[in-house]
């Protein structure tokens, strides 16, 4: 039960990773955007990844694991960086907008990964299947800023 509760909370670890990658690429990207709405969407997309991460804290220590993500793996630090530089080097909005997409983009990749992994417990999927809605209308929010 240990070891199963163990591989669980490293796939959930991996989710609050992502939370807050999200979390602090939203908060960085709302600092550079000058469309005010796109800023206000950004900011509200930062606190929901803020809450996603503290809901799977709670399941890994529920389950007596250790929850580990506390601010983001390199991959998504990476990818704020390039978030950053982008936005340095480039002018408007689109190129931020373009960068949130591909997070997005990956961050519902590794949900659904998880959601479908069948060593995940059933009573964790509804909480991850609720952030994952909420991930796949952000996303469907953020491209329609492109569109405008």
């Amino acid at each position: 039960m240990e070891n199963y509760n163990q591989k669980t909370s490293e796939k959930l670890n991996r989710l609050i990773d992502i939370a807050e990658d999200g979390k602090e690429g939203y908060e960085n990207a709302a600092g550079e955007v000058k469309d005010a709405a796109t800023k206000s969407s950004f900011l509200l997309f930062s606190k929901e990844r803020s809450t996603y991460a503290s809901q799977l804290r709670e399941i890994v220590n529920q389950l007596k694991g250790e929850a580990e993500g506390q601010g983001g793996n390199a991959l998504g630090s990476l990818h704020r960086v390039w978030i950053d530089l982008k936005a340095a080097f480039t002018s408007g909005d689109e190129a931020i907008i373009n960068a949130c997409v591909t997070g997005e983009e990956a961050a519902i990749k590794e949900y659904k990964l998880v959601i479908n992994d069948t060593s995940v417990p059933e009573s964790c999927k509804p909480l991850i299947g609720q952030q994952l809605n909420g991930i796949e209308k952000a996303l469907l929010s953020i491209k329609s800023q492109i569109q405008k």
